[in-house]
């Protein structure tokens, strides 16, 4: 009967750390890609939880057979896990929102491509700046943060201890917020470089009023923006640097206001 008690809470443990990797992988950067295949992420996430099985302490799970419970459980491991997959993504919203809006500066407000990850249309400029920090992300080994996110949530808020807090709430809000404020860094260069362009275009047109302005400054805004947008690519890689780094830190913090009472 003990053997059969201890096969039933391994399985209860094996499940739940399934749905909150899988959460977690399933919106984080990069794990959850759609050109992933589905089949390669669910192999992933099972391998990934069998690893995780024998380091995840098993105390705090009382379900003791209810189903109730176990449900209530499972529901929380899930939302934890988006939680955490959701914090992650936030500076690649940012990212794409730059882009969106040096894409509306330009002038390439009406050209749009379909986002893989989304299934929406979203400016390709927004979409290149996103592909560019995929790369950059997996080249300074951010995919790492979130394996050590996944294997820190399960050391600090154990299974079934687990507390929705208004800290959490807090965090969550300011990460969203910083979406604006990410967006706004990454756009910077090129939004300044068209502000100051827009304000010789608009002294040109008064000083010399047989010009026609609009059909010079359509191609000449294209230009100078494409221009600004490439040589600010070493800005783009060390901001991006400094976000992944400060990543980590606000997904332990997140993490932390997770834990419940021991």
């Amino acid at each position: 009967m003990s053997m059969l008690d201890f096969s039933a809470l391994e399985f209860e443990k094996f499940l739940l750390i399934l749905l909150r990797v899988g959460g977690i992988m399933s919106i984080s950067p990069f794990f959850g890609h759609r050109n992933i295949p589905t089949i390669v992420k669910i192999g992933f996430i099972g391998i990934f939880s069998i690893i995780l099985l024998p380091i995840v302490p098993v105390h705090g799970l009382d379900s003791e057979g209810n189903l109730g419970a176990l449900f209530a459980t499972a529901a929380i491991e899930i939302l934890v896990g988006l939680l955490i997959g959701f914090a992650a993504m936030i500076v690649f919203i940012g990212v794409q929102l730059g882009g969106q809006i040096i894409g509306f500066q330009i002038g390439f407000a009406v050209m749009e491509v379909i986002d893989p990850t989304t299934s929406q249309g979203v400016s390709i400029i927004g979409q290149f700046q996103y592909i560019l920090a995929i790369l950059l992300f997996l080249a300074i080994d951010g995919h790492h943060l979130i394996i050590n996110a996944v294997v820190q949530s399960f050391a600090i808020a154990p299974l079934g201890q687990v507390s929705l807090s208004s800290a959490t709430a807090e965090i969550m809000t300011r990460m969203a917020v910083d979406v604006f404020s990410i967006a706004v860094k990454l756009s910077a260069p090129v939004i300044v470089t068209l502000f100051l362009t827009d304000v010789a275009l608009g002294i040109i047109a008064r000083t010399v009023p047989q010009m026609n302005v609009f059909i010079v400054a359509f191609p000449l805004k294209i230009g100078a923006g494409l221009l600004i947008l490439v040589a600010s690519l070493p800005f783009f890689n060390y901001v991006l640097t400094k976000l992944v780094e400060g990543m980590d830190k606000d997904l332990i913090r997140l993490i932390t206001s997770l834990k419940g009472a021991a």
